[in-house]
């Protein structure tokens, strides 16, 4: 199940129709506000410094009644009016309920909640703001909608934003969320007037809206927050993993057989990374071929390995190109490899021969097997410059190559974009540890390994999900989170799987 994002324009015209059926002032941001408070009562207890920092707006109204809410509620709540000036009944509300409008953030508060502008603020706050910034992101925040100085549609921050820890928006899920790491965890509230909910008029809508533009599709985030989320609010939920027990009439072939063509004498550690990512992601043989194969055996002996193509048995889908070179004998070996029938997974130096070679891209546009390729942003740039098509914002460039292509594109990062040339898919894995040597090549492997036994394009997002819940576990040590290796990820697909599998994404 995924969750669709919208525009700052889509949020608008949803919110207008509500705002005009209020029977009494403010009724829309005092339900907004209650959500904010909630999740605030999750992070802090009781008793605890908050101080709501407002800009003029409609997100500086819901940060003051939240504020206002929690004073009333037994927390020491001061305020800061960034402009000098606020929503006046709610800043009412707040001096009605015991806060103190203070001048600058100064002492230990526990939490603040940015209010400074909303979802109609460009990326990056203006510099007279810098010095409320700059002691903002030494505390822990809760956003208002989207943390300020995050472009609500395209997530990019500019030089000066606020970060948080988590962000309540309301609705429905804005796309900053899933490409803004400055979101930090993403909550929802779904707010509404005389029975209307907003994401009621949001979805009624979509189908219109979505004409405009790519669709962008939440797919999940990989790891849960660390705090007690309320009942009626809700964050985006891991993508569907497949389980990997096997049935009683199963073989060692029948979960389908990958093949691994990876590594090189000047890289040989992509053959046994990208190997170990597909072996422990199912319970099928996994074949390599390729220089590496008496290292492949002696790190795995489960693996089925040959020195060439020609001599690797059947697979159900290939994995080509971590670390296997980029001359004149690989660019034939990816050449022979468009040309065969089996679902085909390009990565790292095989992405590079396709912008290097036009023959090879060609075949690839024509290839009528199912495709994917999964570049970081600089084999991304690469291919879409070998490809002539323009430089766009990073969802709209994803979009426009897969479908040039006619293959699926998962663009690996912190958000990390998967299309089939029709929608996007965004994974906010939720943390950076996967940013590591290596680490693509266990992605490759798992995803391969999940192709071999479904080909199509949820294999993708179900790999991203796993390799990133993963890198989590990975890094996580009795003392605290430390370095991730890949090859330490590795390792840990198979708690992940089952961990997915389980329902728990902690």
């Amino acid at each position: 199940m995924y969750a669709c994002t919208f525009t700052a324009d889509q949020v608008r015209a949803a919110e207008a129709p509500l705002l005009d059926a209020q029977t009494t002032p403010d009724e829309l941001m005092q339900q907004a506000a209650h959500a904010v408070a909630q999740v605030a009562r999750g992070m802090v207890a009781p008793g605890a410094r908050v101080l709501a920092v407002a800009g003029p707006g409609g997100n500086g109204g819901d940060a003051l009644y939240a504020a206002a809410e929690l004073a009333m509620s037994g927390y020491r709540v001061d305020a800061l009016l960034v402009a000098g000036r606020a929503q006046e009944r709610a800043l009412e509300a707040l001096r009605n309920a015991g806060g103190t409008v203070v001048e600058d953030v100064t002492g230990a508060y526990d939490l603040a909640i940015d209010g400074i502008t909303g979802i109609g603020g460009t990326a990056g706050l203006r510099k007279e703001y810098a010095e409320v910034v700059s002691a903002l992101n030494r505390l822990r925040v809760l956003a208002v909608d989207v943390p300020s100085g995050i472009d609500a549609d395209t997530g990019e921050g500019g030089d000066l934003y606020v970060r948080a820890e988590a962000t309540v928006t309301f609705g429905g899920f804005r796309r900053a969320h899933v490409l803004s790491s400055a979101c930090g965890v993403q909550l929802l509230a779904d707010i509404g007037i005389g029975g209307r909910h907003l994401y009621e008029t949001l979805s009624d809508t979509l189908p219109e809206w979505s004409a405009d533009g790519p669709t962008l599709l939440t797919a999940n985030r990989a790891v849960a927050p660390d705090f007690p989320v309320p009942e009626g609010i809700r964050g985006l939920i891991p993508a569907p993993v497949p389980s990997v027990e096997p049935d009683a009439a199963d073989d060692k072939y029948s979960g389908g057989v990958v093949g691994i063509r990876a590594g090189s004498g000047t890289y040989p550690g992509a053959a046994l990374l990208c190997t170990a990512g597909a072996l422990y992601a199912t319970p099928a043989m996994v074949r390599y071929a390729g220089p590496q194969a008496s290292e492949v055996v002696r790190a795995h002996p489960e693996v089925v390995a040959v020195g060439t193509l020609k001599e690797c048995g059947r697979v159900q889908a290939w994995v080509v190109g971590p670390g296997a070179g980029t001359g004149e004998a690989a660019a034939e070996e990816l050449g022979a490899l468009l040309a065969a029938p089996e679902p085909l997974l390009l990565d790292a130096d095989a992405i590079t021969l396709l912008a290097n070679y036009e023959g090879l891209l060609s075949s690839l546009r024509t290839r009528e097997a199912y495709t994917a390729l999964t570049p970081h942003d600089g084999e991304f740039a690469r291919l879409r410059e070998a490809a002539g098509l323009p430089t766009r914002d990073r969802v709209e460039e994803t979009l426009q190559l897969a479908e040039y292509l006619d293959c699926d594109v998962l663009r690996k990062g912190r958000a990390t974009l998967i299309s089939d040339g029709h929608i996007v898919y965004g994974l906010d894995t939720g943390h950076s540890w996967a940013a590591t040597p290596g680490s693509g090549d266990v992605l490759s492997g798992i995803a391969g390994a999940l192709l071999a036994r479904d080909g199509q394009t949820s294999s993708l997002i179900a790999a991203a999900t796993v390799h990133a819940v993963a890198a989590k576990l990975a890094a996580a040590t009795k003392y605290g989170d430390a370095t991730a290796p890949a090859s330490r990820i590795a390792e840990f697909v198979r708690e992940a799987t089952a961990r997915l599998n389980g329902g728990n994404n902690a």
